[in-house]
């Protein structure tokens, strides 16, 4: 993604080129390159800049004392990250950013977003700022949902059958590989491939790759 394309990204939603470029002068604007698994923000640290990609991919993962990784999010291209700590920035970071790939990512001020006076644009990145923090909310409180079972196959089946209502049918395509679904689920991932193979033995589904198809109607599912 070129700089010009920023009025395409939810953040600069509405914006003109013109006003686009006078948002990167306001807000700080800062360019940097990353590379796969560079960490781009670490944990324990206080930030004022949240992440845009440009190129790439990122993941948001906690690690526990114990060495314990869950993966709580990726942002790819025209994603913004850390926006929440950006606008808290007496707050310690809770989770690392990491780059699953690589690519560039544009820092931006968080506080003028925070406080817009009468320029209308910076109004508006401020409302698409809470229109993204909202969904980002709303997307954490569907991640709860997914873990809440207690078992393995209680957790697939919670979150294949999000996913199967997001695209309105039974085939689906993963957003993540194997290791990254059982960090985002918080299960290991030894023990979700064999529930995955029970699962397939018992004709309840087909996994090729990230590929999935279900058998039978979620509901219908046992837990």
């Amino acid at each position: 993604m070129d700089i010009q394309d920023l009025p395409a990204t939810p953040l600069f939603r509405g914006l003109t080129a013109g006003e686009a470029q006078r948002a990167l002068t306001a807000l700080d604007a800062r360019r940097q390159t990353f590379q796969k698994e560079e960490l781009l923000l670490q944990a324990g640290h206080c930030i004022t800049h949240m992440g845009l990609v440009l190129k790439g991919r990122v993941h948001i993962e906690h690690l526990d004392v114990w060495g314990s990784k869950t993966l709580l999010g990726q942002a790819g291209e025209g994603d913004l990250f850390a926006e929440t700590y950006a606008c808290l920035p007496q707050e310690a970071l809770l989770v690392n950013v990491m780059a699953a790939s690589d690519g560039e990512a544009l820092f931006l001020a968080a506080d003028r977003l925070l406080h817009p006076g009468s320029e209308p644009w910076l109004q508006r990145m401020a409302q698409n700022l809470l229109q993204i923090a909202a969904r980002k909310n709303l997307g954490l409180a569907r991640r709860n949902l997914y873990t809440a079972p207690k078992t393995i196959r209680g957790r697939v089946m919670a979150y294949f059958s999000a996913l199967a209502v997001k695209n309105g049918g039974l085939r689906f395509t993963l957003p993540f590989d194997r290791q990254q679904l059982a960090d985002f689920l918080g299960v290991d991932r030894s023990a979700l491939s064999s529930t995955l193979s029970q699962m397939q033995r018992d004709g309840l589904l087909t996994l090729k790759q990230r590929t999935v198809e279900l058998h039978t109607a979620p509901e219908d599912f046992s837990l």
